[in-house]
């Protein structure tokens, strides 16, 4: 946790520094839920980030009136809406991206680039195996 911690105060320093500017913890739960599942109910927001659903709604207005998200009619109900990236919050995934660059590249200088290698290949089987498990 500690360093998911650093590499994340390195990230936002990193876009704060590129003129990033808004997004901030809160916000993490939607950026990585919608970016990495597409476009999904708030429910199912609140469901991955482990909050209530009136929490999760009140992060989605802030990010709406950021314009980073959108809430569009669920084509498998219209009473429901789903949230999904805006232009405006695919620009910032691709900012997000090139921060993740920059902190890598930080992380590499210090412990070398196959270290980095292989944690993030030993970090991504253990996220994958988390996941068959939770099936």
């Amino acid at each position: 946790m500690l360093a998911a911690d650093d590499f994340q105060r390195r990230l936002d320093a990193d876009l704060k520094a590129r003129g990033v500017k808004g997004v901030n913890a809160r916000h993490r739960a939607v950026i990585l839920h919608v970016g990495r599942f597409g476009p999904c109910r708030a429910v199912e927001l609140a469901e991955a980030a482990g909050i209530r659903p009136q929490s999760m709604m009140k992060i989605v207005h802030e990010m709406e009136a950021l314009g980073i998200v959108e809430r569009t009619v669920d084509p498998q109900d219209s009473r429901a809406k789903r949230i999904a990236f805006t232009d405006r919050g695919q620009a910032f995934i691709n900012e997000l991206a090139r921060s993740t660059e920059t902190v890598w590249e930080q992380y590499a200088a210090i412990a070398g680039t196959r270290r980095m290698n292989d944690t993030f290949d030993t970090l991504t089987r253990l996220l994958e195996h988390g996941e068959s498990n939770n099936e």
